[in-house]
């Protein structure tokens, strides 16, 4: 086996040992940059993806299903969600969520506030770009889910709102 090969060979093994999930080596005229897992998706301001059912529409075309959530009244108590039909405004990305656009301004919304599909509910700022999260849904704004400057997760429920 070429020498390149081999230190290529160790230097993955060696990722695998320490859990490292991104290395970059540069010795001599060997250069070897490797990452394992998915990439971590990239969302541009003005291209975050309207959310179907807590999946991004491009994952949702692609086939990509969530896995079920208990949706039963019982499910729903135990989760602290209030009973009826429900609809999950979820974050698309994964960063601090704020209430507001800026510390001196109101909240984009409050509990008991109609939302259209185009209203902005908040911003999800990841790796400092604040992106402006949008209803995708009409009706009341019934629960909010997240306190403000709270992380999330890709997919995470931030709002309950009761269409209409």
């Amino acid at each position: 086996m070429p020498k390149d090969l081999d230190t290529i060979e160790k230097l993955i093994k060696f990722m695998e040992e320490h859990g490292l999930s991104e290395l970059s080596v540069k010795q001599g005229d060997l250069e070897f940059r490797a990452r394992r897992g998915e990439r971590p998706a990239a969302y541009p301001f003005a291209s975050v993806s309207p959310i179907v059912h807590g999946v991004p529409m491009d994952a949702a075309a692609s086939g990509f299903q969530p896995a079920a959530a208990d949706t039963s009244a019982k499910g729903a108590a135990a989760a602290g969600k209030p009973e009826g039909n429900f609809k999950e405004i979820c974050s698309p990305i994964v960063g601090t969520f704020y209430r507001k656009p800026n510390p001196n301004a109101p909240p984009y919304v409050e509990l008991g506030d109609r939302v259209e599909k185009d209203t902005v509910v908040c911003i999800v700022e990841a790796m400092k770009v604040m992106n402006e999260i949008k209803a995708d849904v009409s009706g009341t704004i019934k629960k909010l889910l997240v306190e403000d400057a709270t992380p999330v997760e890709f997919g995470q429920p931030l709002f309950l709102v009761e269409p209409g």
